[in-house]
């Protein structure tokens, strides 16, 4: 046998090895069983035994052969590699040590660093064959391997072609079907990819963004997971950079997110939630403006030190969009339905009233007392009772001490620097009020 033949018949095993490792075929659908984690165990157990063997057979190989021919083992190895670092599923490999996981992913990376066209086509082809309509429940490997896939393949250098788009999202609607929550982060996680890594043109063509938009949004109204709140609500926001119709003063896709995200807020009984949304809130508050970078980069600092605070408030003064005057009202009743929270203990206090002073300084502040007006009152009265309220349950701990005065810092500097001879009546007496607050809660 000569020295091709023999690496040949080395290939031809390594192939059949890794088809041997890669997840069987279901039975049934996944609709019509239903999996448990302990059903994968002999598999585990199989994974854990020989796939240190292979991964130094194929290293060994690699190391020889370079980079060049070997195609097929090339595609089967990213196949079996994207199954098995796929996350969450209920699947995945308990790897005690951590050792198999950290080398199926260094072997991804490694696999990932270069692709060629006839690559793509045939893994293209393989998931074409497996994640049709009418089979893809039945492929669990297949499935969460190709969200895992395309994580590896798209990036800021390498865009996804029009084929593998209208593909991916074909899939991502299917998987959504799927009773299970995990298959609907599936999808978002296939949509996100497709939204950051495609060309725009063809995105705005198909019409992705929208159809994206429309099935997400289902997904935002129901989420127990910070993980897929977090991830749904990315998602919708990528799809805002797409609407090239959207602007500041028409009712759009915008106050539609803002209103679901508001009610949600409310809706929510752990303050952990409350704050990843209120998060989304207040990017959307700046979306329209010019200034977006810059307003990102003062809130990203420590707002409870009076310098950061004068600077991160100056920037959002210079806000100059019209979003959140419509949504002023909801916002305040919002911040005050949740003050009841800001009870649970420090920690949960100081990073809820973090996020809420944001939400302020980026939806509240900008707008003109002239507009303002009529809803602060009633805001003032009941937030800042509960502002006091926290700092006799929490014992002016410092980190709740600091930003309660930030608070009636933003209050006062709102009411001295917006107060115009047509104020009303009733405004300066807040400000009087306040301070008297202030002067007491520093002593």
């Amino acid at each position: 046998m000569t020295c091709d033949d023999a690496t040949e018949a080395l290939v031809t095993h390594m192939c059949e090895l890794v088809e041997f490792y890669m997840l069987p075929e279901l039975k049934e659908d996944l609709d019509n069983i239903q999996l448990e984690t302990s059903q994968f165990e002999s598999y585990h157990s199989l994974l854990i035994q020989d796939l240190p063997k292979l991964y130094d057979l194929v290293q060994e190989f690699l190391q020889k052969t370079g980079d060049a021919g070997h195609e097929k083992l090339r595609v089967k190895l990213l196949l079996l590699i994207c199954e098995l670092t796929a996350s969450p599923t209920i699947y995945q490999l308990k790897d005690d040590s951590g050792n198999l996981l950290r080398n199926a992913n260094e072997l991804a990376k490694k696999l990932s660093s270069n692709w060629w066209e006839s690559t793509d086509v045939q893994i293209l082809k393989y998931y074409e064959k497996k994640l049709h309509r009418d089979g893809w429940k039945k492929q669990l490997g297949a499935v969460h391997g190709f969200g895992r896939y395309l994580e590896l393949r798209y990036g800021k250098k390498s865009r996804m072609p029009t084929q593998m788009l209208a593909f991916a999202l074909s899939v991502g609607l299917n998987v959504r079907e799927c009773y299970d929550p995990i298959y609907k982060q599936l999808g978002v996680k296939i949509f996100s990819v497709m939204l950051k890594y495609s060309d725009p043109k063809d995105i705005q063509e198909l019409n992705v963004h929208s159809v994206i938009y429309d099935h997400a949004l289902k997904d935002a109204y129901n989420m127990d997971s910070i993980e897929a709140i977090d991830s749904v609500w990315n998602c919708l926001y990528l799809c805002l950079d797409h609407f090239v119709d959207l602007d500041a003063f028409t009712w759009n896709q915008c106050d539609d997110m803002l209103d679901r995200l508001i009610q949600n807020v409310t809706m929510a009984s752990n303050p952990k939630i409350s704050i990843c949304l209120l998060q989304f809130i207040i990017r959307l508050g700046y979306y329209f403006t010019i200034n977006r970078s810059d307003v990102e980069t003062a809130l990203a600092m420590d707002i409870s030190e009076p310098d950061k605070l004068a600077a991160c408030r100056d920037q959002c003064l210079a806000l100059n969009v019209s979003t959140s005057y419509r949504w002023a009202k909801a916002i305040l009743q919002m911040l005050v339905l949740e003050s009841d929270k800001l009870l649970q203990g420090v920690e949960v206090c100081t990073a809820l009233l973090e996020q809420m002073l944001r939400c302020y300084l980026v939806c509240i502040m900008p707008i003109p007392l002239q507009a303002l007006h009529p809803h602060l009152p009633e805001f003032y009265g009941k937030f800042v009772a509960v502002l006091m309220e926290c700092l006799v349950a929490h014992e002016k701990a410092l980190p709740v001490l600091k930003l309660v005065l930030r608070f009636t810092e933003v209050f006062r500097f709102q009411l001295e620097n917006g107060a115009t001879d047509s104020m009303p009546a009733h405004l300066p007496e807040f400000k009087e009020a306040l301070s008297i607050i202030h002067c007491k809660i520093s002593e």
